[in-house]
């Protein structure tokens, strides 16, 4: 019986004093500053600005390996109805005290706000975002907050609400493009226009857009008599001709779409397009397509996730340039159409997928299928990768022209190649290692002019 009151006193005087109030100070004290991941400003305009992030919140620490953070700040974001840009903050405590608690902020801007205002209000959401997560850190006694309102705060909301353009928003927008090179030269015109208006229940989308591109290329061919000899100069070279050939490729185009919402799911519409485009042989085609989709997620969640599955049946009118391999220069076909798009934006990166399937009504043996994938992922905290990736098996070339062409035609673009299939992939990685820190802002040497060609 001896021997358990003496195996006890030689356990209590085993413990480490040190120890054991190391352990109550960890539990009770507050760590020096938070430690914050912020994933979506790399994706972003120029109102995500990480630069002024940075340097306007001071009182946290920003790191380059999310798993080692805190909290981890997810940025979404999605096109509002009067054409501005609705921004979704999602933080997520990651460690410590602030495991498995989830936040969620919205940031509407308007169409007319600049990157300035965008930044700063974004900012600024994303302070009072962390402001719950940062007053339970030391560095949170130096923080202070003013919680006044702008005195015309409430003025200006109850202003929006009257809008005097009824959400209506209007682009116009032209473009040029000038290529010069020793034996050829390229030549774009563009111009386009949108209108739109979007609001809960209707979507309706008016768009245009015409282009036109001029091409000179030079061959150099040995000049040749009648009877195929080479002429030659003076000193006895034979002489080369530059030959001009000029090309001429437009293309015009116009869309309108209306689409209404019938539940958070459900919604109905139909997409109006026309378009000429010498390159596909097409002097005008016109076409109509009502159809009906179906959202898996409701449409509060568009920023982080969606699931549509859309139906429609198109009736399409084409005229051609050139009579097609099928002996037709004007015909009227129906055709129906399932597209499927995934996206998601999730802390381990965003993914988007989309699938097409069509078909011709009237002759089955004329379809097309096609598959992209977009994806951004993020194995660890400083390895990730990204794809994007497209492939069409191609059963519906009708629009080919007949006869033969040129070379030039050919490596001008002015014509299409039948083809059974079409792939288009890019895909890289990326590592990173060394301090995890990204507290410092420095623009030195920043805006050196990038040219298209070699530096």
């Amino acid at each position: 019986m001896r021997k358990i009151p003496l195996l006890l006193i030689l356990i209590f005087f085993s413990f480490d004093p040190l120890a054991i109030s190391q352990t109550l100070i960890d539990n009770s004290s507050s760590p020096n500053k938070l430690r914050v991941f912020i994933d979506g400003c790399e994706r972003r305009d120029g109102g995500c600005d990480m630069d002024f992030i940075r340097t306007e919140i001071t009182a946290v620490d920003f790191y380059r390996d999310n798993q080692l953070a805190d909290v981890f700040v997810l940025i979404n974001d999605n096109r509002s109805g009067g054409g501005g840009r609705q921004y979704q903050l999602i933080f997520i405590g990651q460690q410590n005290i602030h495991a498995g608690r989830t936040d969620t902020l919205y940031v509407n801007n308007k169409q007319t706000d600049t990157d300035f205002e965008v930044r700063e209000k974004l900012t600024r959401f994303i302070k009072l975002g962390l402001a719950p997560y940062v007053a339970k850190t030391q560095a949170g006694e130096g923080v202070i907050i003013d919680m006044k309102a702008d005195s015309g705060f409430l003025e200006n909301n109850e202003q929006e609400m009257f809008d005097p353009w009824n959400f209506w928003v209007f682009n116009i927008g032209s473009d040029a493009n000038i290529e010069l090179e020793e034996l050829s030269r390229d030549t774009n015109f563009g111009a386009d226009f949108n209108v739109n208006r979007i609001t809960d229940n209707w979507k309706i989308n008016i768009s245009g857009r015409v282009n036109e591109r001029f091409r000179t290329t030079v061959r150099k061919e040995p000049r040749v008599d009648e009877n195929g000899d080479p002429v030659l100069d003076d000193n006895g070279n034979q002489i080369i001709d530059e030959v001009e050939s000029d090309f001429d490729v437009s293309e015009f185009g116009f869309g309108h779409q209306l689409v209404k919402s019938i539940s958070p799911q459900w919604s109905y519409g139909y997409d109006l397009d026309g378009r000429q485009n010498t390159r596909f042989n097409y002097k005008f085609q016109v076409s109509f397509r009502p159809a009906i989709e179906y959202n898996f997620f409701p449409e509060s969640e568009q920023n982080s996730r969606f699931l549509r599955v859309n139906y429609g049946i198109e009736v399409r009118n084409n005229r051609y340039v050139e009579e097609t391999i099928y002996g037709a220069v004007q015909e009227t076909r129906t055709l129906q159409s399932l597209r499927v798009s995934l996206g998601l934006t999730q802390r381990w990166g965003n993914l988007q997928v989309g699938y097409r399937l069509r078909s011709y009504l009237d002759d089955f043996s004329f379809w097309t299928t096609g598959l992209n994938i977009s994806a951004e992922v993020r194995v660890t905290g400083n390895f990730s990768f990204f794809v994007r990736a497209e492939g069409n098996y191609v059963k519906d070339q009708i629009y080919l022209a007949s006869g033969d062409f040129s070379e030039q035609d050919i490596l001008s673009g002015r014509v299409t190649l039948p083809s059974a299939y079409t792939i288009d992939t890019r895909f890289g990685l990326n590592f990173r290692f060394g301090s995890n820190l990204n507290n410092f802002v420095n623009q030195r040497f920043f805006g050196r002019a990038n040219f298209v060609g070699n530096d």
